[in-house]
């Protein structure tokens, strides 16, 4: 079984902001899949299917952004081998619109909701992919900035960015980490 978390904040206030973009990815890979998210149970919605094949569980958290860990601990708790086979999809301020980087592992590299998932299962060994959210150079607190929404002129690539990741989500199950990396790391959305 595979899990893939979609990180975010539920609400309505919250739809369509910068800091949601992982949950448009995951919802992204369900429409694509045909998987339907309307389960409740772990501090989460999640839903169960196949994709490329593979038995995965599609899950958005509904714990707040910094409070993910919560959810992944829930559904995964101490099972090594699960968390082997965990993606974490996160918007990245440090990657512009259009970009994405899909990584074994590694740090929360400032990201609240890697670092609450990082404190909860006490081990940074499981993939993420950071979707890019950068339309401007930031400095000081972020926090307006990402829980705003995207202006209207930066939808084309925001739904390339949402295609793209869920792209490279599939890859990843469909043809393994290395070749995924290799065929979306590089890879840069259309001009705004």
């Amino acid at each position: 079984m595979k899990y893939i978390f979609g990180l975010g904040n539920p609400g309505i206030e919250y739809k369509n902001t910068k800091h949601s973009i992982g949950f448009e990815v995951v919802q992204a890979i369900a429409k694509e899949s045909g998987i339907k998210i309307n389960k409740e149970s772990h501090f989460s919605i999640f839903g169960k299917g196949k994709v490329a094949g593979e038995d995965v569980t599609l899950v958005l958290p509904q714990t707040y952004m910094n409070l993910s860990g919560n959810a992944a601990g829930e559904l995964l708790g101490k099972d090594v081998k699960a968390i082997g086979d965990m993606l974490v999809i996160c918007d990245d301020i440090n990657l512009d619109i259009g970009r994405i980087r899909l990584r074994k592992h590694g740090s929360a590299g400032g990201h609240k909701g890697l670092e609450s998932i990082i404190h909860t299962l006490k081990t940074n060994e499981f993939a993420r992919l950071r979707v890019g959210i950068a339309t401007e150079i930031h400095k000081g607190d972020i926090s307006n900035y990402v829980l705003s929404p995207f202006k209207r002129h930066e939808m084309r690539n925001v739904a390339h960015t949402v295609s793209l990741a869920r792209d490279a989500a599939i890859s990843m199950i469909e043809e393994g980490m290395d070749s995924a990396m290799s065929k979306f790391n590089k890879c840069k959305g259309p001009a705004s």
